[in-house]
């Protein structure tokens, strides 16, 4: 018989045959809610924590050393997809095992998550040390940043296996309902950032004194979320069992990478579309790659809450799919998707109407700021669009088709990111550069809404088997 464990389908307030739709809708809204808000708050705490480390480099070390950062930032995107791909393949499987009352199962499933993450962190911090010059010189690096670049490269490489599972593992708790412990993971990684990261800037590690840092905070975070889950008695806490379960069955493994691998893939081509274009970027000077880290990191701001909207549909209708009820998925990716455009149209919104003050939180040279002004009035109402593809994405995952939302960010990397980003460039220079996102985002919206309207949305829903 499968064990009684919380989910949000149970913890849910009941609702009467008496009730009508709008009653019923605004109690499941309610419940969207209360989920959401941590992992929104998990989310801008990212972003904090990125930009804390960013402000830093840029007030206490100068504009070259943050441009200097900046070069890394495709390559993270590529790190952090591999435990986004993992974290949602496990999150899916895990969600829809916790809500049909099935916890033994969905630890097997996170194990196996777990294994995979350590191997290809660990893969990955010994590969990427012979390859940070190769890299860099991929990226077209201004020789003026390229030491620093390398330096910080290497340092923040080595702590990769921490980076993947640290996101793995938040991933996964929230699959089984639990957005509390992730959110107070990331509470003490900015807790360890405000503190650690100005005193390291100063010592002789200059600028890899925020990849150290950085590195500290994820470690403390796995280190918080393993006593924590060990003394609560939770079901995914570190022990024998789940000690036992890091060498997976062949058909859980599988499970995990089926789901896990076109996630990997889908961010990971968007990782490897940055270095093409900060190649092309880079080659305007360090001052375009400055303004390159603004965009970046302010962009951020406006995809999170996205991203939110875009975890909780997912947590939410796995946990609906698991438990059968498919109907009520379907209605979770409606207020999802209302909620999401509210949200991320607001603040793109905001950053729109005054992208200089923005600018200035960040640096204060003068060529920076308009170039990363422009960026924001280019980029920055297209972003919507593209958190909400992700939130149609996020749907489509939940229900087991990982496949498609992978097929249409690929498709729209390769054939209007990049020769779009490439085309504007040519003739309009570095102002030029920002429209292929604004092109990308767009398409990648459209592609979602066709594929919602013509396929998933006639398909049935049911459990991943």
């Amino acid at each position: 018989m499968p064990r009684e464990v919380p989910s949000i389908e149970k913890q849910e307030t009941y609702v009467s045959p008496d009730q009508t739709d709008d009653d019923a809708t605004r109690t499941l809204l309610k419940s969207f809610l209360i989920f959401m808000l941590p992992v929104l708050m998990d989310c801008v705490l990212q972003s904090i924590a990125s930009t804390i480390g960013n402000v830093y480099i840029g007030r206490l070390l100068g504009a070259e050393d943050l441009a200097a950062a900046s070069t890394f930032y495709p390559l993270l995107l590529i790190l952090v997809s591999c435990g986004v791909g993992l974290g949602s393949g496990a999150s899916v499987l895990v969600g829809q095992l916790w809500g049909a009352g099935h916890p033994e199962r969905a630890r097997a499933m996170a194990s196996a998550a777990v294994a995979v993450s350590i191997v290809l962190g660990g893969v990955v911090a010994i590969a990427g040390q012979w390859a940070v010059w190769p890299m860099l010189r991929l990226f077209s690096v201004p020789a003026n940043i390229t030491d620093h670049a390398a330096q910080y490269c290497r340092v923040f490489l080595a702590g990769t296996p921490a980076l993947i599972l640290v996101v793995t593992v938040a991933i996964t708790l929230r699959g089984a309902g639990d957005n509390i412990r992730p959110l107070v993971m990331m509470g003490l990684q900015i807790v360890v950032s405000l503190v650690v990261t100005p005193i390291l800037l100063k010592t002789s590690l200059g600028l890899s004194g925020a990849a150290v840092a950085a590195i500290l905070g994820w470690v403390l975070a796995l280190l918080l979320a393993g006593i924590w889950l060990k003394q609560s008695g939770h079901e995914l806490a570190p022990g024998l069992g789940m000690l036992r379960e890091l060498v997976p069955q062949r058909q859980v493994l599988w499970s995990v990478i089926r789901l896990g691998f076109p996630a990997m893939v889908e961010v990971a081509t968007q990782g490897l579309a940055e270095i093409v274009l900060v190649g092309r970027i880079n080659g305007f000077g360090s001052e375009m790659t400055a303004a390159y880290g603004l965009f970046t990191q302010t962009l951020t701001y406006i995809e999170y809450p996205g991203m939110a909207v875009g975890i909780t549909v997912s947590v939410m209708c796995s946990h609906a799919i698991g438990a059968r009820n498919p109907q009520r998925a379907r209605e979770i990716l409606r207020i999802g998707f209302l909620v999401g455009l509210l949200m991320t149209g607001a603040l793109a919104a905001i950053v729109m109407l005054i992208p200089e003050t923005v600018s200035l939180l960040f640096t204060s040279n003068p060529h920076v700021i308009a170039l990363a002004s422009h960026a924001f009035r280019a980029v920055m109402g297209s972003a919507v669009l593209l958190s909400m593809g992700g939130v149609l994405g996020s749907a489509m995952r939940a229900s087991g088709d990982s496949v498609a939302p992978m097929g249409i960010m690929l498709g729209c990397i390769a054939f209007v990111e990049l020769p779009a980003g490439y085309l504007f460039a040519h003739y309009y220079g570095a102002w030029g550069v920002w429209f292929g996102y604004t092109a990308s985002f767009s398409a990648v919206f459209l592609a979602s809404v066709a594929y919602w309207a013509l396929r998933w949305r006639h398909r049935p829903l049911v459990p991943v088997q």
